[in-house]
């Protein structure tokens, strides 16, 4: 399976790869298919699955817009870690447990972020819900790359063939 999504994301690599690396372009891929995915796991939570302002969810009462995305995270971040792993940070010497354990890290500051900043833009400035979801998560993708580059995977430098 890893073998041919690589092979599919690798063989629409050459037009770009003037610009961007093999690597940064299949987590780009990756990132981006994830937060297309997110955005539709976002939409049919909150216009289909909760149909009132409030939801009642365990001991909590939430916003519908909060409520989408504890939906949407909890589709996402597993599929978002193990795509990370064995797709985009293959050459990674971090463990799996710790790669797991700085992957939740993060999750959780980006779900404290969504949540500040979808709040900020839905709340505040008035931006659509869905529009508001959007704009945050491509926010916080340059900062999850980065983190997951430097932090997380702590990808080093491949030494180049000769």
């Amino acid at each position: 399976m890893r073998k041919a999504i690589l092979a599919l994301i690798d063989f629409f690599h050459p037009p770009f790869k003037k610009y961007i690396s093999l690597h940064n372009f299949r987590y780009l891929v990756t990132g981006g298919t994830t937060f297309v995915l997110g955005n539709v796991v976002y939409y049919l939570a909150f216009y289909h699955l909760f149909k009132t302002e409030e939801v009642d969810l365990l001991f909590f009462t939430l916003k519908r817009g909060i409520a989408a995305y504890v939906v949407d995270f909890a589709i996402v971040i597993p599929l978002s870690f193990l795509i990370n792993r064995y797709i985009v940070f293959t050459h990674s010497e971090v463990r799996g447990r710790v790669q797991l354990f700085r992957f939740m890290n993060l999750q959780f500051i980006n779900i404290l972020l969504n949540i500040f900043l979808y709040k900020f833009f839905a709340d505040v400035l008035q931006v659509y819900p869905t529009v508001a979801r959007f704009v945050v998560g491509f926010l916080i993708a340059g900062f999850s790359y980065l983190y997951q580059h430097y932090f997380t995977f702590s990808v080093k430098k491949l030494s180049k063939k000769k």
